[in-house]
């Protein structure tokens, strides 16, 4: 049962839904940003060799450290965006890349060009059991 309390008893006067366009707007805006780094050109990173990048994955993978990916697909005769994250597991021929923003996203082997180790830049990314 819920408890209607009539308008004129109201203590403030709430503006209702408005209340809530500041942080629709905010996340839109945050959305559009990150879209806007995605569809920026990227410097063409070499292609490395297939073993390489099976090393580099490897090595991110046991010692939890963020890696840059560069997909190997085109879209407007450039290559995709690159994508930094760690790795967070594999099946198969798949690598599960978990994102900054806690999503994750996943590429096939053959579909990546580039894999770089990225030092942490925050001190707290930092894995103590390895000193890195």
């Amino acid at each position: 049962m819920a408890q209607v309390v009539p308008r004129e008893k109201w203590l403030y006067d709430d503006r209702g839904m408005i209340k809530w366009m500041g942080w629709i707007l905010s996340d839109h805006s945050a959305y559009m940003e990150s879209e806007s780094q995605q569809a920026q050109p990227r410097e063409v990173k070499p292609e490395m060799p297939a073993d390489e990048i099976a090393a580099n994955l490897e090595a991110a993978w046991k010692s939890g450290q963020t890696v840059l990916i560069q997909s190997d697909t085109l879209e407007n005769n450039c290559f995709t965006a690159e994508y930094q994250g760690v790795v967070a597991g594999y099946q198969g021929d798949q690598i599960y890349l978990q994102l900054a923003n806690d999503s994750v996203k996943f590429f096939h082997l053959d579909e990546i060009r580039y894999v770089e180790l990225v030092a942490a830049d925050k001190w707290w990314a930092y894995d103590i059991s390895s000193g890195r």
